[in-house]
């Protein structure tokens, strides 16, 4: 069966519960579970680049940006703000680009890790919460998401939970997906 015909008949599907928020929750859980985290899960990326996937996860966590030289596997950062608003956040700290003596401008490959997006973060809080086996957590954290100031309260809670370390962990090991992802791709699209 062709990819459009199939398509069609899990868009009927939906179609045909759209009004069912219980039916439409075992579907998104399903597709979250089944089909997004096992995707996740196959980024093949080289043996040599697995080394220094964490001192980048670690960075962008940080807000940084990061820059890997894939042959030499050599990285640099700078802060997010000082690429995106350069004159501004030269306005407000006074850095210029002298101060900060990048190396990668001098290399002749290279790959640029972001920060990942609000809403790529905010997947992975909800994801975190939806796995938890305590349901009082977990509705706690469900509903944060859904108020104002997501990121702060969501961290609050976590701060003064006894799942702190296991989010960390899930997190971690989600922006390492991330990006070993990005690193896949940009060698996909060198070769």
């Amino acid at each position: 069966m062709k990819a459009d015909k199939i398509l069609d008949e899990v868009l009927q599907i939906i179609r045909t519960v759209k009004d069912d928020e219980k039916a439409l929750q075992k579907i998104l859980d399903f597709l979250e579970e089944e089909i997004i985290l096992s995707f996740e899960g196959d980024v093949k990326l080289p043996e040599k680049y697995n080394r220094v996937v964490k001192e980048i996860a670690d960075n962008i966590n940080a807000g940084l940006v990061c820059f890997l030289n894939p042959d030499t596997l050599d990285t640099d950062e700078l802060p997010q703000e000082f690429v995106t608003e350069p004159f501004n956040y030269e306005m407000e700290t006074g850095m210029t680009m002298d101060d900060f003596n990048p190396k990668y401008t001098e290399w002749e490959k290279c790959i640029t890790i972001e920060p990942m997006p609000a809403n790529d973060s905010f997947g992975i809080m909800e994801k975190f919460a939806n796995q938890l086996d305590n349901s009082k957590l977990k509705t706690h954290l469900l509903t944060v998401l859904n108020n104002r100031k997501p990121f702060a309260n969501f961290k609050r809670i976590i701060d003064d939970s006894d799942v702190r370390q296991q989010w960390f962990d899930f997190k971690d090991h989600h922006v390492q997906n991330y990006v070993k992802s990005i690193i896949e791709i940009e060698l996909q699209t060198d070769l």
